[in-house]
C-alpha cells in the first residue's frame, strides 16, 4: 500500500478540499446510520414487550455508575415515559418516524460523499493523461526509437483506464469504508468489550489472506498489461506496414502472430479476473464465520445471565442491536477487501506508466543559455561522433562546414546516418563527441527554442494533424507571423 499512498500524495493533493468534504459526509453518514439502528431497541421492546422494568431518570454524572448504563437507562426512561403519556401506538409511530428521518439524513450524506468523489476520480485520470502527453512531448526522439509506439499508446489508454477502474474507483471505498468500520467498531466496543475479543481473533487472519491474494494479483496484472502492450504494438506495426504485408501475401502469418498474442493475454486476464472474483466469496465466508462465532458466544452469555468478566450483560434487544451493527460492519469490510484486490491491478499499470513519466531526458539546457535570433555565417561539425543506445556507432569524426546560402546534399546508403547527422543540429539527439556550432556558438550552449526556431523542416512522409488546412500550414507559427500567413493569397 506504500506505492498507493505515494501515488495519492502525488495526484490527489489538488483535490484536498473534495477529500475533506468526503470524509466529513461519510462520518455524518456513519453517525446517522448508528442512530437509525439504535431506534430498533425501543421498537422491539414496545412490539414484543420484552422489557417490564420501571425506569426512572438518573442524573448525568451520578457517581458509581458507568456512562453507558446511565445513557441506556435514560433512553429507556424517555421512551417508556412518552409511551405511558401518549400510548404505545403513538410511541411506536414516533420511533418509526425518527428512524425514517435518520435514514434520510444518512442516505443524503452518502449521496453527497459519492458526488464529491466524482471530480477527484475524473481529475486524477485527466492529470495522469496530461502528464504522460507532456512527457511524450518533452522526451527526445531517441526515446521513441527504443520504445514501440503501440506500447506507449497502450500505456496511455489501457493502463490509464486500468488505473481509473482499479485505483480511483477504490478511493471512495478507502475513504468511506474505514470510517464506517471505525464508527461501527467504536459502538460495538461501547456495547460489549468482551464480545469484541471474539471478533479481533478473526481480523489478523482476514488481513493476511487478503494480503497474500493481493500480492499475486499485482504480479499477474503487470504481465497482463505487458501483453496488452504487445497487442497494441502489433496493431500499430500492421497499420504502418500494411502495404508490405499484402505485397508478400503475409496475411495468414500476421493473423497467426496476432492470435498468439491475444490468446496469451486472454489466459493471463482469466487468471487475474478469477483471483479478483474470489474477493467476495472469501470475505463472505470469513464474515459469516465471525458472525456465527459472536452469535454463539453472545447467546451463551445471555443464557448464562452475566458477562465474561462478571456483571450484567446485554438484554435481548440490545444484543439484537449489537448483531445488526456487527452485520453492518461486514459489508464495508467486504468492500474494503474488493478495493485491496483492485488496487494491485492499478498499481501494476501505474508502474508501467511511471516508466514513461520517470524517464530521464538527456537533452538538457544550460542554466543561462545563449540567445540566437538569426543565422549569419555557417554551421560547422567538428569531429562529431554519435552512437545509438544499442552501441552501434553511426557517425565517427565527422568534419563539415555548411556556409549560409549554400545548398548541401548529404548522400549515402540507407542506414548510413544521413538523417541522424541532420537531427544533431536542432538537438533531436546530442553528439557523443566533438561539437556542432552555429556562427561559432556550440548548439549545446544555445536556448533550444531559439535554435529550433531558426530552422524549417520538410519530412519525407507527409503528416497532417487533425485540424484545419490553415492550422496545418501555420503549424508552430504564432503571433505576428501567423497573422501574416493568414493574409497570404
Amino acid at each position: 500500500m506504500h506505492d498507493f499512498f505515494k501515488m495519492m500524495r502525488q495526484y490527489a493533493s489538488p483535490y484536498k478540499g473534495y477529500l475533506a468534504g468526503a470524509v466529513v459526509l461519510n462520518m455524518l453518514s456513519a453517525i446517522f446510520n448508528i442512530f437509525s439502528f439504535a431506534v430498533i431497541v425501543p421498537l422491539l421492546n414496545i412490539l414484543f414487550k420484552v422489557d417490564t422494568v420501571e425506569y426512572a431518570f438518573i442524573p448525568w454524572g451520578t457517581e458509581g455508575m458507568k456512562f453507558k448504563d446511565i445513557l441506556v437507562n435514560n433512553a429507556y426512561w424517555l421512551v417508556s415515559d412518552f409511551s405511558a403519556a401518549h400510548g404505545a401506538v403513538t410511541a411506536l409511530l414516533l420511533l418509526c418516524a425518527v428512524m425514517i428521518f435518520f435514514t434520510a439524513l444518512k442516505t443524503s450524506c452518502y449521496f453527497g460523499s459519492a458526488a464529491v468523489m466524482i471530480p477527484i476520480r475524473t481529475g486524477i485520470v485527466k492529470d495522469i493523461r496530461n502528464r504522460i502527453y507532456n512527457k511524450i512531448l518533452a522526451l527526445p526522439i531517441g526515446f521513441f526509437s527504443q520504445e514501440r509506439k503501440g506500447d506507449i499508446i497502450a500505456r496511455m489508454s489501457g493502463d490509464v483506464n486500468e488505473v481509473e477502474n482499479s485505483i480511483t474507483a477504490s478511493i471512495e471505498m478507502l475513504i468511506k469504508d474505514p470510517i464506517l468500520i471505525l464508527f461501527y467498531f467504536g459502538i460495538l466496543i461501547f456495547l460489549s468489550p468482551e464480545m469484541m475479543l471474539v471478533m479481533f481473533t478473526f481480523v489478523p487472519a482476514f488481513v493476511w489472506i487478503m494480503g497474500v491474494i493481493g500480492k499475486q494479483l499485482k504480479r499477474q496484472s503487470l504481465e497482463a498489461q505487458t501483453l496488452w502492450s504487445d497487442t497494441m504494438s502489433q496493431v500499430e506495426e500492421t497499420l504502418g506496414g500494411l502495404r508490405i504485408v499484402k505485397a508478400f501475401n503475409a496475411e495468414k502469418k500476421m493473423s497467426a502472430r496476432f492470435d498468439s498474442v491475444t490468446d496469451r493475454m486472454r489466459r493471463k486476464v482469466n487468471r487475474v479476473n478469477t483471483r479478483q472474483a474470489s474477493a467476495h466469496p472469501v470475505s463472505e465466508f470469513l464474515g459469516t464465520v465471525m458472525i456465527m462465532a459472536v452469535l454463539a458466544f453472545g447467546g451463551y452469555l445471555i443464557i448464562r445471565g452475566k458477562g465474561l468478566f462478571g456483571g450484567t450483560f446485554m438484554d435481548a434487544s440490545q444484543f439484537i442491536f449489537f448483531m445488526i451493527i456487527l452485520y453492518s460492519v461486514i459489508e464495508p469490510i467486504k468492500e474494503l477487501s474488493r478495493a485491496t484486490y483492485g488496487i494491485p491491478k492499478g498499481l501494476a499499470s501505474m508502474e508501467r506508466i511511471n516508466r514513461i513519466l520517470e524517464a530521464e531526458n538527456p537533452i538538457t539546457e544550460k542554466e543561462n543559455p545563449l540567445e540566437i535570433k538569426e543565422f549569419k555565417d555557417k554551421i560547422a561539425f567538428e569531429g562529431v561522433t554519435f552512437s545509438y543506445e544499442s552501441g552501434r556507432q553511426i557517425l565517427k569524426g565527422v568534419n563539415l562546414e555548411i556556409p549560409r546560402g549554400k545548398m548541401v546534399a548529404i548522400v549515402g546508403e540507407s542506414g548510413a546516418g544521413k538523417s541522424t547527422l541532420v537531427d544533431l543540429i536542432p538537438r533531436f539527439y546530442d553528439a557523443d563527441g566533438g561539437r556542432i556550432t552555429i556562427d561559432g556558438k556550440d548548439v549545446k550552449d544555445l536556448r533550444i527554442k531559439d535554435l529550433r526556431a531558426l530552422m524549417g523542416n520538410v519530412n519525407q512522409d507527409p503528416i497532417l494533424f487533425n485540424d484545419t488546412i490553415f492550422n496545418n500550414i501555420a503549424f508552430g507559427v504564432e503571433g505576428r507571423r501567423r497573422r501574416e500567413d493568414r493574409q497570404c493569397p
